[in-house]
């Protein structure tokens, strides 16, 4: 299928009033890049961390709408999909949108990098002809997050075939209409990081006992020793269910991610001596970086849970299996009734 590409330069500066490189929490705080921006005339380098990895962005639709995927590891199977609407001055936050997803078959779709003021992103836009085998129709619900106006809407979808697939997003305007925009994405025979359920992965992550400092186990300025006292595998060994958070406080590439170590933290102590409750940052060495990505390195529990993007939350059974999986932001209300479920 040929590919048909809509203007980009005004939507993706009008996009950028709500979709900027933030920090993932509500301590240590980076300074947003200007909003304004247009993109870069060159296109971005291809990702080569997972902490890089850019955003998928869709086409702009007739008024103005653009969607932005916030779960891009998509495999067969069930998913949590998860998805950000924007207008060129806000975010949309109406409670639920309807989603329509389609499986386009044959299709031969190019992926275009840009690089908005730092920021890695891919645009998908097929053009207005592209259209699919209908495959469901869901809702999607709005999940707030704790801080600003920010949020997700997410769903589940099946996706019964690898390749590319659209949804068509449709909201209620405050008049009472409603507003279509469309996404597109890729979906894998199997996704990167380990998926529902199967075994976890038996990590020696890092815990108090290996390192002098807090400091140098996590990003932010709100430390809870209780997040680093056992590794994911001692953990798992202990026959409890298992909370694992893979995030950095303190630093984010992309706008998705949120105050995730702090929903732990809460959710440790709604639940302690229940389950264990394990944060790893997202990065090996946060006592080296102050305030300079160059200077990190990606942590080896990370890598060894080959994570694709910067910031995951997985709900472990007794038994060791991976019971829900979450990428990108998750609220304390859907972690906590996913944890309601295996203890």
């Amino acid at each position: 299928m040929s590919t048909s590409r809509g203007p980009v330069r005004a939507a993706i500066a009008g996009s950028l009033l709500v979709f900027v490189a933030v920090a993932c929490g509500s301590d240590d705080p980076q300074p947003a890049p200007p909003a304004a921006a247009e993109e870069a005339s060159a296109p971005a380098e291809e990702s080569v961390r997972p902490d890089r990895e850019p955003l998928t962005w869709g086409p702009v639709s007739a008024d103005g709408l653009r969607a932005v995927l916030g779960t891009a590891d998509l495999g067969l199977g069930e998913n949590r999909v998860g998805f950000a609407v924007t207008s060129p001055d806000m975010l949309i936050t109406a409670p639920v949108a309807t989603v329509f997803s389609s499986y386009h078959i044959d299709a031969d779709w190019d992926r275009t990098p840009m690089d908005v003021n730092g920021i890695p992103i891919i645009i998908i836009d097929p053009g207005p002809d592209a259209e699919g085998e209908l495959k469901e129709i869901a809702t999607a619900e709005f999940q707030q997050w704790p801080y600003g106006t920010r949020g997700l809407y997410t769903t589940q979808l099946d996706f019964d075939a690898a390749g590319f697939w659209g949804i068509d997003i449709a909201v209620e305007d405050s008049d009472g209409s409603l507003r279509r925009v469309k996404l597109f994405f890729e979906v894998t025979e199997a996704s990167s990081a380990p998926p529902v359920g199967a075994a976890a992965i038996k990590s020696v992550s890092r815990t108090l006992a290996d390192v002098e400092t807090l400091a140098q186990l996590s990003t932010g300025s709100m430390q809870d020793p209780d997040l680093y006292q056992t590794t994911i595998a001692g953990a798992i060994e202990s026959g409890m269910p298992t909370v694992v958070v893979f995030a950095s406080p303190a630093f984010c590439t992309n706008a998705v991610c949120g105050p995730q170590v702090e929903v732990l933290r809460e959710l440790k102590d709604q639940y302690k001596g229940q389950a264990n409750f394990i944060h790893v940052d997202f990065y090996d060495n946060p006592d080296e970086i102050q305030g300079d990505l160059d200077k990190s390195r990606i942590s080896a529990t990370v890598l060894e849970w080959n994570l694709p993007s910067n910031e995951w939350s997985f709900v472990i059974d007794g038994q060791g299996v991976v019971t829900f999986r979450f990428e990108a932001f998750v609220t304390l209300t859907e972690l906590e009734e996913a944890l309601q479920q295996v203890l």
